[in-house]
């Protein structure tokens, strides 16, 4: 009866929030529709139209929805961890930290392309420590140097900075992708290790195991791509993996050849889309086209969490990543509609079950 006690509050709070995640149907009708001003409405009807109304409709831009839709984020973890009991509060603070990572990384990549602020906002969700306010103020600094000084949180900042020799010889930002996303990885992953038991820790490993070796599935293929030597990719690799053993890493390090990496990668669960990937993409593409697919598996796998014995930690894991990803898709369909983008093009980057 313990894991019922402490998991009946939350799951019930978790099962009323997932049921306002937007169907396939509604996102479709957002890809679908015939207009901006059109899906502004349609977003009125659903779960954000309560903070919508407090905007005049005339007035409602693709600024304002990024915002709607960051706070919404935002709002939606703290919920979560206040009701929380005091343990899993201590898993949600690492969880935390891959949230913040990947608000920090998208930091990173705009502020080297150099985007406007307000178009570089569009693409970043804001949470945790890097609220909006935060994140505009950064992307504001005159380099990326600058930004990086600035970080807010230590051991962010202290990771980038141990690798910013390597960035500035070369000018290649993977290695400080990389150096956040292992932070906040290694940490999550060394408490699952040490501080879990039983089906929390079986569901969790299975969920953040997932995400682990999507990113060391992107490190290859990126430093393939950039031409960059064994070694060095080998160093950029986070020390812990899921699904792909050491033996694995090691044949794929020592590939020729992209395709030679894929094929040696190619093992359950991530067989058949890496070898969907491979066909559907010329090279100039591979990247996106991984990135989108490897996204596609997360969220499956979250799916999956949230199935079954509801008085366990994936519920929220499977919440979470699933609100994640839907902001995510929000703000690219904004950007579509915006740009007057055909549905088809849009529909490429959602993460979503075909």
């Amino acid at each position: 009866m313990g894991k019922v006690s402490k998991y009946a509050y939350i799951n019930a709070k978790v099962r009323g929030m997932m049921g306002k995640l937007l169907t396939r149907e509604a996102i479709d009708s957002l890809i679908g529709a015939e207009s901006f001003q059109t899906m502004v409405r349609l977003l009125e009807q659903s779960p954000y139209g309560p903070k919508l109304v407090a905007f005049p409709f005339e007035q409602i831009n693709s600024e304002i929805l990024d915002r709607v839709f960051s706070e919404d984020f935002i709002e939606t973890f703290s919920a979560l961890y206040r009701s929380s009991p005091s343990d899993v509060k201590e898993f949600l603070n690492k969880i935390r930290m891959k949230f913040e990572a990947r608000t920090l990384k998208t930091l990173l990549r705009t502020k080297v392309a150099n985007l406007p602020l307000e178009e570089a906002m569009r693409y970043i969700i804001p949470v945790s420590v890097f609220t909006r306010p935060v994140c505009e103020e950064l992307l504001k600094k005159k380099d990326l140097k600058e930004m990086v000084e600035n970080i807010p949180i230590r051991i962010f900042r202290k990771a980038l900075e141990e690798n910013w020799r390597y960035y500035e010889e070369t000018r290649n930002i993977l290695p400080l992708e990389v150096a956040v996303d292992r932070v906040s990885f290694e940490e999550i992953w060394k408490y699952i290790k040490d501080n879990m038991g039983g089906l929390d820790k079986r569901v969790s490993r299975r969920v953040v195991g997932v995400e682990i070796d999507s990113i060391n599935i992107k490190i290859l293929l990126r430093g393939k791509l950039l031409g960059l030597d064994h070694l060095t990719i080998q160093k950029l690799l986070l020390r812990v993996n899921y699904r792909l053993r050491d033996e694995i890493l090691r044949k794929s390090l020592e590939a020729k050849s992209v395709s030679e990496v894929v094929e040696t990668l190619a093992v359950h669960p991530y067989d058949s889309i890496l070898h969907d990937v491979l066909r559907k993409y010329e090279k100039k593409d591979l990247l996106t086209g991984i990135e989108v697919e490897l996204d596609k598996l997360i969220y499956e796998a979250s799916k999956k969490a949230g199935y079954g014995y509801p008085f366990q930690i994936g519920t929220i894991l499977c919440y979470l990543n699933l609100k994640w990803f839907e902001i995510k898709n929000l703000k690219t369909i904004v950007v579509g509609k915006e740009e007057r983008i055909i549905p088809v093009h849009i529909r490429k980057y959602l993460i979503q079950k075909e």
